[in-house]
């Protein structure tokens, strides 16, 4: 008798809602600031970011567990829809769990993200936060997107050796994708891909000077064999959101390097 592997077809299915199928690429819209840095511009109303980044083809987007149903009206059958399940109010390198993959299954998540800060002091705590959520998403067929960056105090320490540290923790740990930092130029970049054995996405950062340079980081990153970008701010503050959610689209699942 032939034995075939059968996927955990559940868990498939929810991938590919964040995903583009077609190119196994993804433009994702992060929209979990709020929580930890208040209304910032850009996402004072969180329904008209889902509007606009929605226009420009966006593949999933990222909210914070409680206000995801808030809004599925504007995303439901446009877009994924990934649920944070950690996060914190005022100390930043607290985070910690602030819901359960049950909930985000009842609410209808196609994925939820953690986030680990690498050399935190509660770096521990946070690993555990992992293993909770990894451990039910196996119950559940949930895709988990590992947010791994390392602290300030480890990159100055470490370089970019940290930032490929990270990156490949996330994949030891169980995540199905590890966003984490561009490290600043294609030959690192290239190492950090080449050594994570699951698809790798960029993070955005603080607010770029401008929009050539948010989309030559993009560039670069995909050159290097990115599956995709998890970019913020540098979207939806933006004079025009959806346009440069386009402009992201065209790069990742359309080759315009």
């Amino acid at each position: 008798m032939d034995f075939k592997y059968i996927p955990d077809v559940g868990k498939e299915i929810r991938y590919n809602r964040i995903i583009n199928p077609s190119t196994d690429r993804m433009v994702i819209i992060p929209l979990d600031h709020g929580i930890i840095l208040g209304p910032l511009p850009g996402i004072e109303n969180p329904s008209q970011t889902v509007k606009h980044v929605i226009s420009g083809g966006v593949d999933s987007v990222v909210f914070n567990a409680g206000l995801a149903p808030r809004l599925y009206k504007e995303y439901m059958n446009k877009c994924g829809a990934i649920f944070n399940l950690t996060n914190a109010v005022t100390e930043e390198q607290g985070i910690t769990l602030i819901s359960t993959v049950e909930y985000a299954v009842r609410n209808g998540a196609d994925a939820v993200s953690v986030q680990i800060q690498v050399g935190s002091k509660h770096e521990q705590h946070m690993l555990n936060n992992a293993r909770i959520v990894l451990d039910q998403c196996s119950n559940w067929g949930m895709p988990v997107l590992g947010m791994m960056y390392p602290t300030e105090n480890l990159l100055a320490k470490n370089g970019t050796d940290a930032i490929l540290h990270a990156a490949r923790a996330g994949a030891e740990l169980g995540f199905d994708i590890v966003k984490t930092s561009y490290t600043g130029d294609s030959i690192s970049f290239k190492k950090l891909v080449d050594s994570c054995p699951v698809p790798v996405v960029i993070a955005g950062g603080p607010k770029a000077n401008s929009s050539q340079q948010i989309l030559s980081m993009v560039k670069e990153a995909m050159k290097c064999g990115a599956a995709g970008v998890a970019l913020g701010r540098n979207v939806w503050q933006h004079a025009n959101p959806a346009q440069v959610t386009e402009d992201i689209v065209n790069i990742v699942h359309h080759d315009n390097l």
